[in-house]
């Protein structure tokens, strides 16, 4: 029997497209469940379980634990769906129009890296000064507001087609900011660029089998 090599690059990256894929054909009602509803639920369950001013880990407890988990999740899926639409939108916007991704991938990573650290700063009464910590907590809004100007502006350029001020993607950007009311207009959005781009590519692969 021949055995498949399944390299482990190739895997991720399919692990990866899959993600991306979810995100970019969900619905509204499916993406507000997932960044808003659980969340919130979560965090309404956790009320009267997390004692304030912890101490340290040990206080945390079961209930605690399971919320900051949740909490997690959360945050990376939010950082899945921005990824997702931020790499879409600059795929299918005019080669001269694209913007550079450089700073798009640090934005992405660099609340992953950080997140962890300030649980494990702040949480427990560890006495580290605001002045440790200000600095890397600015730096995570920095990055958390250019992800909102990348996919809202590349949203607009893979609609429109030619340059756009700010005055132009204003209103995804916004929107995006207030996610929990924006998904229900950003989202149909995605998915009829995703649709578009899926049926270009289908009716491609098609032309050429036949040819």
């Amino acid at each position: 029997m021949r055995r498949e090599n399944c390299h482990p690059k190739k895997v991720s990256g399919r692990n990866v497209k899959a993600v991306s894929n979810f995100f970019l054909r969900a619905r509204h009602w499916q993406i507000f469940l997932l960044l808003f509803a659980v969340p919130t639920i979560a965090e309404f369950s956790a009320i009267g379980v997390i004692p304030s001013g912890i101490p340290s880990w040990h206080d945390f407890g079961p209930g605690g634990f399971f919320f900051l988990g949740v909490m997690v999740l959360y945050f990376l899926c939010f950082l899945a769906w921005f990824r997702s639409m931020g790499f879409f939108f600059r795929s299918i916007v005019k080669p001269e129009l694209r913007m550079e991704i450089q700073f798009f991938r640090f934005a992405l990573v660099y609340p992953v890296v950080y997140v962890p650290i300030f649980f494990f700063l702040v949480i427990p009464d560890t006495g580290v000064p605001v002045w440790v910590i200000l600095p890397l907590h600015l730096a995570c809004m920095v990055c958390l507001f250019y992800l909102l100007y990348f996919v809202s502006k590349n949203l607009v350029l893979a609609e429109t087609g030619k340059h756009v001020s700010f005055y132009e993607y204003a209103g995804p950007f916004f929107l995006l900011w207030f996610f929990p009311i924006g998904v229900w207009i950003v989202q149909p959005k995605v998915n009829r660029l995703y649709a578009e781009k899926s049926s270009t590519e289908a009716f491609t692969a098609t032309s050429v089998a036949k040819s």
